[in-house]
């Protein structure tokens, strides 16, 4: 190739001559370039070696995560060692609480729930869920301490563990790619190992853009 542009400037004798050779030159490499480039992500590409992939069902995992939350929650509230009464009072505090979100989300859902500071004055269409709210405040009251304490346990148990850790934990040297069983659309992906699962997206992109260029 270099001879090729040796022999074309030795003939090079004007100005239009020059800016011709130039022209042609960049031509030369330019398309030189293009296959270069296309050949060795092909290459790149055909040399990866296959993905080491599984199936996992998030919805299974975290249920179990959720349950053994709530055990080890059965296991405090026996180590208290609450009387009947307080038991009682919680677990009415627990059912208006229960009512409270349900009422949260229906309002939600109707796009008629709008939050405001405890103790102001509730739009009219909200007066049944500032009723139910009172209840639940009232409820709470005499066993706030108690209560909080659990939330924050509970809190604590379930988020100590999460689907996605315990997957990562359990697939490291196993497999690349985890993808959710339970999930037919949306983020299905569990567990992806960095710089080692082959994504092409961007070499056909590329690809696409140089076949289609005039």
């Amino acid at each position: 190739m270099l001879q090729l542009i040796t022999c074309y400037a030795s003939f090079a004798h004007n100005t239009n001559m020059k800016t011709y050779l130039l022209l042609t030159t960049c031509l030369i490499l330019t398309g030189c370039s293009r296959q270069e480039s296309v050949h060795r992500e092909a290459k790149s590409e055909q040399a990866g070696e296959p993905v080491r992939w599984a199936f996992a069902n998030k919805s299974t995992i975290s249920t179990a995560i959720y349950q053994w939350s709530r055990d080890k929650m059965e296991e405090v509230k026996k180590a208290e060692r609450l009387s009947p009464e307080v038991e009682e009072q919680i677990r009415q505090y627990e059912v208006l609480q229960s009512d409270l979100n349900k009422k949260q989300m229906e309002m939600r859902m109707s796009g008629s729930f709008s939050a405001h500071p405890p103790g102001s004055a509730a739009p009219a269409t909200d007066k049944d869920y500032e009723a139910l709210t009172q209840k639940v405040a009232e409820a709470k009251a005499p066993n706030a301490d108690v209560i909080e304490r659990r939330s924050r346990l509970a809190m604590q148990y379930y988020n100590q563990y999460t689907t996605e850790k315990l997957v990562a934990e359990y697939v490291t040297n196993r497999f690349d790619l985890v993808v959710d069983s339970s999930s037919p659309a949306g983020s299905a992906v569990l567990y992806r190992k960095s710089d080692e699962v082959l994504d092409i997206t961007d070499g056909v992109i590329k690809l696409f853009k140089e076949e289609v260029k005039p």
